[in-house]
């Protein structure tokens, strides 16, 4: 499965966590946070559309869509305000620039600093997480209405997925794109960013478009 997604998803973070007679598997194109000595980087990825056949028109129209800019915008400035205080110096990039994945196109903006001091890299990943790209914001209300009226415990899905060493170096990716096998079962999970200007039905084909990420791995058929 794992090398599948590979094949299928090579921009990706793919990882494998099994604890039981399961396995939690995904295909993330989110990095959380990187650390290297006093390096970290981050990226706000939210904003989306499907691949149309015409990349450049499509990305024009996906940086020029004020509802997508706006919902990328909610998560940079969370990621800054969480690593601004922690950094001597911050780079982030005034516009989103386009990111292509095999089915879908994503506003993308790296974010990249230099700390002030040290910090394990466990410290940044508390900071950070949730971002408003699978927790909304303000954090704590939109948390606890998450909780509230999501009719399906999310398990492990959109949380920080990765490693770190003795120095406290590491790399995490937020679990998008993932899913949860057993046996013969397998629970994927796909979400959407929901704004003031969403439509329900292109929110729901968003979401279907992300989860074949995983179905198309497993040879299922797709949504619709």
């Amino acid at each position: 499965m794992v090398a599948e997604l590979g094949r299928r998803q090579p921009a990706c973070t793919r990882f494998a966590v099994a604890r039981g007679g399961a396995a939690f598997v995904g295909a993330s194109p989110e990095r959380l946070v990187r650390k290297r000595g006093r390096v970290v980087d981050s990226e706000a990825l939210a904003g989306s559309c499907a691949r149309t056949g015409d990349d450049a028109a499509a990305a024009a129209a996906l940086a020029a869509s004020a509802k997508d800019r706006a919902e990328h915008a909610w998560v940079v400035a969370a990621i800054e305000a969480a690593l601004a205080p922690r950094c001597r110096t911050l780079d982030v990039p005034s516009a989103p620039a386009v990111r292509t994945l095999r089915q879908i196109l994503h506003l993308h903006t790296p974010i990249t600093g230099e700390l002030a001091q040290g910090a394990h890299v466990l410290e940044l990943v508390a900071a950070l997480h949730p971002t408003p790209a699978v927790g909304g914001t303000p954090t704590a209300d939109a948390v606890a209405w998450i909780a509230a009226h999501e009719p399906t415990p999310r398990g492990w899905y959109a949380s920080p997925v990765g490693w770190f060493d003795a120095a406290g170096d590491g790399e995490f990716a937020v679990a998008i794109r993932s899913g949860l096998l057993a046996g013969a079962t397998a629970t994927l999970f796909a979400g959407a960013g929901i704004v003031a200007a969403s439509d329900p039905a292109a929110e729901l084909a968003e979401t279907e478009l992300k989860l074949r990420a995983l179905s198309d791995a497993l040879g299922l058929e797709s949504p619709r």
